[in-house]
């Protein structure tokens, strides 16, 4: 029995599948998902849980480089917005795209989780980063 960290089986076969530039997507719980993208739904009921809960265990698990935010939220949400904002690490590049664009790029998934948020405009795409950089030469 895996002890910590995300316990759902199929989000962390997703996580432990995602490399660099795979996208995965975290969208509210009306999102309109392909049938052909695989999906974790971990929609429970209105409002719960929250796209903000799944992305912070997310985030010990997943190294991400870029987010990916429908623009429309700065103004239909800004609240929810600020808050998403602030649980990014700073070195994280965020990216503002129009909503129709948005649903063409969740469409590329490699994998989307339907959570129970409701909020307008706030699903998220998180592209993958990788945790080395440059080069390393130990065990040579």
């Amino acid at each position: 029995m895996k002890k910590n960290g995300i316990l759902n089986r199929e989000l962390s076969y997703l996580i432990a599948s995602m490399g660099h530039g795979d996208i995965l997507s975290i969208v509210d719980s009306g999102f309109p998902i392909s049938e052909d993208v695989f999906c974790v739904d971990l929609s429970l009921i209105a409002g719960k849980p929250k796209i903000v809960e799944i992305i912070i265990p997310l985030l010990e698990e997943l190294e991400i480089e870029k987010v990916l935010i429908a623009e429309e939220i700065k103004m239909i949400s800004p609240k929810y917005h600020q808050k998403l904002l602030s649980i990014f690490p700073k070195n994280v590049q965020i990216e503002y795209i129009p909503h129709e664009k948005f649903k063409d790029r969740v469409r590329e998934s490699k994998g989307v989780v339907r959570t129970g948020e409701q909020t307008s405009y706030s699903s998220v795409i998180l592209v993958g980063g990788v945790t080395y950089h440059g080069e390393k030469e130990e065990g040579l």
